[in-house]
């Protein structure tokens, strides 16, 4: 064969080749909490870059954990709570992130932004704020007033947190979120004390509190509280903002407060693990995400505050004017940002969460020790 013929043949082969690869479906591994952005958005990143989404979903920390951690998984984004991304730049389990590719980054709030840049690393930006919200109380108002607890307490720790009102509430359901830093968080706010407190004695405090509510609650659960409410099952939840008001709606005996002594503020994020198999698509996808009418359009579906503060314009009227969701300057300064832990707070909270989980119970199941 002509070598001039050949050499075309072979182009032709090339160019081929590249055509079927730059059509072939890419795939993107998200791992995320669960229905954490409206399904629309993902269909249309999925139309537009030509991928398929595996969405994989966790409930809690410690599931974040074990997904992240298998060898098995590869995930290309992930969206970890702010407090724990030094632990896991720390270790080198995920990228510094280059801003340059993200060119919304501006758009971000500058206070959300703040209270995010305390808890990154020194050395680059690791994470991009994605939504942001607090965890407080949800409530049946009626069946809590029918069980004993005075209008004064309706919006305070106390329901949960003083043994006689809490003898009271348990008569109609008590449930609690399955997060054990939420729930020192409550604790300690009630006892008056910062949330990021590394004083022993102060911990060691919330620690038998929490190891004395919890003998008073039908459960812990990181989802099931949500419909129970809703069903008028339990009368007093502890969860996440979002969550407990998508129950709420339409019903008036259901309420979500932040109570009068305050909650915690947590910031959720999206990263890019080590070891993405697809790192440019995951830009892609972060890119995607942080769009305006995007963001909108999941602080919308979630019932929870955008990071974006360029979507904000965009946001339902309903949603932007809801404090517990958008919380006025008042309601800010009641609010505390989770920190990240130190190695020996770390272990200290966990010894006694697990204590907790399990004094009274002829078994328990919670991990003895946590990376977090």
């Amino acid at each position: 064969m002509n070598r001039g013929i050949r050499a075309f043949l072979w182009g032709l082969c090339v160019v081929t080749a590249s055509v079927q690869v730059a059509n072939a479906e890419q795939r993107l591994q998200v791992l995320n909490w669960g229905a954490y952005i409206d399904p629309d958005v993902i269909s249309e990143f999925e139309a537009e870059h030509n991928a398929t989404v595996d969405y994989v979903t966790y409930d809690n920390v410690d599931e974040f954990s074990t997904k992240l951690f298998n060898p098995e998984n590869k995930f290309d984004v992930i969206f970890p709570a702010s407090r724990v991304i030094q632990r896991l730049s720390e270790a080198k389990l995920i990228r510094t992130l280059d801003v340059s590719r993200l060119p919304d980054y501006d758009g971000l709030r500058d206070d959300v932004m703040s209270m995010y840049l305390e808890q990154d690393g020194k050395e680059g930006l690791h994470g991009v704020p994605y939504m942001w919200g607090t965890t407080g109380i949800g409530e049946n108002t009626a069946a809590l007033r029918k069980a004993g607890i005075p209008d004064d307490k309706l919006h305070s720790w106390a329901m949960l947190f003083d043994a006689g009102l809490r003898k009271k509430a348990a008569s109609c359901g008590i449930a609690l979120l399955n997060e054990r830093d939420e729930l020192f968080a409550g604790a300690l706010i009630y006892l008056g004390h910062s949330i990021n407190t590394t004083d022993k004695d102060e911990i060691n405090q919330a620690g038998e509190l929490l190891k004395e509510t919890l003998a008073d609650v039908k459960y812990l659960h990181t989802t099931q509280y949500r419909p129970d409410l809703h069903d008028h099952k339990v009368c007093l939840v502890v969860g996440y903002s979002g969550d407990i008001l998508a129950e709420t709606d339409g019903d008036a005996d259901l309420d979500y407060i932040i109570p009068d002594e305050g909650a915690s503020l947590w910031v959720d994020v999206m990263s890019i693990p080590t070891n993405s198999e697809n790192p440019d698509l995951a830009y892609e996808f972060i890119r995607h995400m942080m769009q305006s009418r995007i963001a909108a359009r999941n602080s919308n579906y979630l019932a929870y505050p955008t990071a974006m503060e360029t979507a904000l314009p965009y946001v339902d009227k309903e949603v932007l004017e809801t404090p517990v969701v958008y919380p006025d300057v008042e309601v800010l300064n009641k609010l505390e940002a989770m920190k990240p832990l130190d190695k020996k707070t770390n272990s200290r909270m966990h010894r006694l969460w697990v204590r907790a989980m399990c004094t009274g119970r002829t078994w328990c199941s919670v991990p003895m020790t946590s990376f977090f």
